[in-house]
């Protein structure tokens, strides 16, 4: 250990995304040591890793997102740093990103923070939610507590992960992040975004539908069939634990509606079955 920082990226065949991040990071004005996790990927990330002296590099199978996230924060955990800083590789942070997240976490005292992710293509935007403009945004204090979007550029203490925990890792994909943020806020930490730390990331993907397409009613992500099992289950998890009775209710109600309007029967069986599994906190196959 040679900082009170590790950064841990998750890779899954991305390599040239992957190197263009790594480089931001050694581009920093304060340092970190490097740990990146390699989910298992195929396209040469294995080999340019193994040949960096300056990376920790753990290989493993593709755990998702999730699995990547628990294995690199807690071997950071495990190996004494004081502070550990999240990102995926198609992420690049500003070059003073670490120097802005140390001084606002001074400044403030806070023990979790997050970078101000705006948009590759349009850094005058958020990459995510309704992305809004830059100049829309009341920058009147150097730090928000109305937006956090967790695991990129994300800083944690370590005392917060001693308190409530690691990431759930079963959850795989979509969800992780927002169970970890939730968790963080159920262990009394405010969480909050310094302005001036910032953090470059793609436009939010995903296909947004609606339960009732004229009335704009009961909003959903769908998922691709392949992989939407994860999303469903992780849906339960999340409701069951953090979400209440009411927003179960919906959540159920307009994700049977939509699937049954759009024809797609069997993703409604398929939709019950692992959101049930994920209320119950099955994560086994």
């Amino acid at each position: 250990m040679t900082t009170n920082v590790a950064v841990t990226v998750v890779t899954y065949n991305r390599l040239n995304l992957l190197k263009e991040c790594l480089q931001a990071i050694r581009n920093q004005t304060k340092k970190a040591d490097i740990i990146v996790v390699n989910n298992g990927s195929t396209d040469g990330t294995k080999e340019y890793l193994d040949a960096q002296d300056d990376v920790k590099v753990i290989h493993q199978e593709n755990l998702g997102g999730a699995g990547g996230f628990y294995a690199g924060t807690k071997y950071a955990y495990d190996q004494g740093y004081e502070w550990i800083w999240m990102m995926d590789d198609d992420g690049l942070p500003a070059d003073n990103q670490l120097e802005e997240l140390l001084a606002a976490a001074e400044k403030y005292q806070k023990k979790v923070l997050n970078a101000l992710v705006v948009s590759k293509s349009d850094p005058t935007r958020l990459a995510f939610g309704k992305q809004s403009k830059l100049t829309d945004l009341d920058m009147s204090s150097e730090i928000t507590t109305n937006i956090f979007h967790p695991f990129n550029g994300t800083f944690i203490h370590r005392s917060v992960m001693e308190k409530i925990g690691f990431i759930k890792k079963e959850m795989f994909i979509w969800g992780d992040e927002q169970e970890y943020r939730w968790r963080i806020h159920r262990g009394g930490y405010k969480l909050v975004t310094a302005y001036k730390a910032i953090h470059y990331h793609p436009d939010e993907k995903g296909i947004k539908g609606f339960a009732i397409p004229s009335l704009k009613k009961g909003g959903l992500w769908v998922k691709p069939v392949a992989l939407s099992h994860y999303y469903f289950r992780n849906l339960g998890y999340l409701h069951k634990n953090y979400f209440g009775f009411t927003a179960t209710i919906k959540v159920v109600i307009w994700h049977t509606i939509y699937y049954m309007r759009t024809g797609q029967f069997s993703e409604v069986s398929k939709f019950f079955k692992y959101f049930i599994r994920g209320m119950r906190n099955n994560y086994r196959d």
